[in-house]
């Protein structure tokens, strides 16, 4: 019997705010944030109050020469701290220490409106940027006037910059009304858009922000749309390509399930498999998994293209 929960402890700290910054800091950096500023700001100097935001916070405070305090203040810095790491107009930039950056090729994607309107009244927009494991943590906000594949360009930059990682190889996507923008961007960068709604770390994450970040914000628009609304697209015939010489339902113990996907972790074979422990997903090793098998003369092929459309 297959049952359905979230599994947080196949992540490392689901929430940012329990993770161990790169830094010397004892949290991750968040960058306080204003919707005010993309009234009166170009946005170029907008890019330039981000990272002057950065530079000015305590990253660059020395080590050597501690300030004095007394306990009172300490304890005003701990309540001010908190105070910080709640705000949910703050910015996350995050890569775990334990972490080695090179290890990190493949990234998940999400730059989209938020249900969340600045002081034109007009939507906010955010870059929300993780690996499968959450060990990067990258968010940004935009202004809905300067939403272009220059600006996401950019951004991809600026993670890389900021936090002293490579690009990635790949980076994944749901939302396909932003492929030609997201295409773009990656392709000039030789990073390869894979479209997959197959980015369990990032919903499960922007699932969290959602109810933590989103509905806490000031700025905060009631009843929105549902911000993790798939696509559904209406049925087509398949391209010829994709169609085999013959069909059959099938079923496979899930045991016979895991032999094939053990194939590809060991690299005879192409694809992605599905986490299951992520997603909390238990399943009897007799259980029967229901599918469909194709057959067809040209095999291989049709497999690869069944793969990139999934």
């Amino acid at each position: 019997m297959a049952t359905l929960s979230y599994n947080p402890s196949k992540l490392r700290n689901h929430k940012p705010q329990s993770h161990k910054p790169i830094s010397s800091l004892s949290k991750p950096i968040k960058i306080p944030f204003s919707s005010s500023q993309f009234y009166t700001l170009s946005p170029s100097k907008f890019n330039k109050l981000r990272l002057n935001s950065v530079s000015e916070s305590s990253v660059s405070l020395p080590t050597n020469q501690p300030p004095l305090t007394s306990a009172s203040d300490n304890n005003f810095n701990e309540e001010e701290e908190e105070e910080i790491d709640d705000d949910p107009t703050s910015e996350v930039s995050y890569l775990d220490s334990e972490t080695d950056p090179d290890s990190i090729i493949e990234w998940e994607m999400d730059f989209c409106s938020r249900p969340i309107l600045d002081i034109r009244g007009k939507k906010i927009w955010e870059l929300v940027v993780c690996d499968g494991t959450l060990s990067l943590q990258y968010t940004k906000y935009f202004p809905n006037n300067v939403i272009n594949s220059i600006t996401l360009k950019d951004a991809l930059i600026s993670i890389s910059d900021d936090l002293g990682i490579p690009l990635p190889e790949k980076i994944r996507f749901f939302r396909s009304q932003m492929q030609t923008i997201i295409t773009k961007a990656c392709k000039e960068l030789g990073i390869k858009p894979v479209p997959s709604k197959r980015c369990l770390s990032l919903l499960l994450w922007l699932e969290e922000r959602y109810e933590t970040v989103y509905m806490r914000h000031p700025g905060f628009q009631v009843g929105a749309k549902p911000l993790l609304a798939l696509d559904n697209p209406f049925p087509m015939d398949l391209p010829e390509n994709l169609i085999g010489e013959k069909w059959a339902f099938v079923q496979l113990p899930f045991s016979a399930v895991q032999e094939e996907v053990s194939s590809l972790e060991e690299r005879f074979a192409f694809g992605a498999s599905l986490d299951l422990d992520l997603l909390g997903i238990e399943i009897d090793d007799k259980t029967l998994i229901p599918g469909i098998a194709v057959a067809s003369s040209r095999a291989k092929p049709l497999a690869g293209n069944c793969l990139v459309s999934v």
